[in-house]
Parts: C-alpha cells; structure tokens; sequence
C-alpha cells in the first residue's frame, strides 16, 4: 500500500496542511539518504510515496528506535546545554503540544523499517511531545524495505 492510500483518511487533515506535509516527506526524504538507507533522492522520494504505510506505533517502540536519542523521553528532554537547534527545539515541543492538547495527535512521524529496525527519519519533536502529553502511541509513516 503506498502512500496515496493512507493519507487521504482525512484523521490528521484539521492540523497537517499540504505545505507541512511536504516540508516532512522531503526532510524524511534528504534524512533517509544522508544517513545511507537510499542511494539517492529519487529512490527514496520513491520508497516514501509506493511503500509507505500508516500506523500508530508505541511511544515504547520510539525508546528503542535508531536515529533517536531515548534521554530526550524525560520532564526534561532538551536541558539548556542540549539543544542542538537551540530555542528552536523548545519551541517546536511546544507547538507540537499545542496541537496534541486541542486535536488528540500532532502530525505523523516518518520512520523506516528496515533490516527489523525501526529508524527515525523526521519527528523527534513530535516523539517528545507526544511523551510529555502523557499519549502512548504517536502516528507514523512507516517507509518499508522494497
């Protein structure tokens, strides 16, 4: 199933545009290839679009995910002398909450399943927010191995 057959569901439309949709698939899409998974952009951009799927995955299962830093699951997940992206990365957290408190969700994560792995590609915000508002599970875009 690929991607074309999830998002249309209309469950994350009230709060995930078009524009933020596209910012997220092409950061997951330059992540993948920067860290090795695709040889270029078109494969990957492929492998997103064709063979993806939507699911709801355990804050659980993001503890144990590569490409995330499990430390950042606490009261405080970015202490001041941590914050690669500095201000940034609280105030992605807090919007992130934001729409987690008034919607019941923020907007999917991306991650890749590959070799039995799960991989982070684009969300670590949204894996924090999603913990700190006491949620269990947290929507994802699951980019499969061909």
């Amino acid at each position: 199933m690929g991607l074309g057959n999830n998002f249309g569901r209309g469950e994350f439309l009230p709060i995930y545009s078009s524009m933020e949709f596209l910012q997220d698939i092409k950061d997951s899409v330059e992540t993948a290839v920067s860290i090795k998974l695709f040889a270029s952009q078109k494969e990957s951009s492929y492998a997103h679009i064709f063979h993806s799927t939507f699911e709801s995955i355990t804050i659980s299962q993001c503890r144990d995910m590569d490409n995330f830093n499990p430390a950042r699951l606490s009261k405080d997940p970015y202490p001041e002398d941590d914050r690669p992206r500095g201000e940034k990365d609280l105030a992605s957290v807090l919007y992130h909450r934001r729409a987690i408190r008034k919607y019941g969700h923020t907007e999917p994560i991306w991650i890749a399943f590959k070799k039995g792995r799960y991989i982070l590609l684009d969300g670590a915000h949204r894996i924090v927010a999603t913990y700190l508002e006491n949620k269990r599970t947290i929507p994802a875009y699951i980019v499969n191995e061909n």
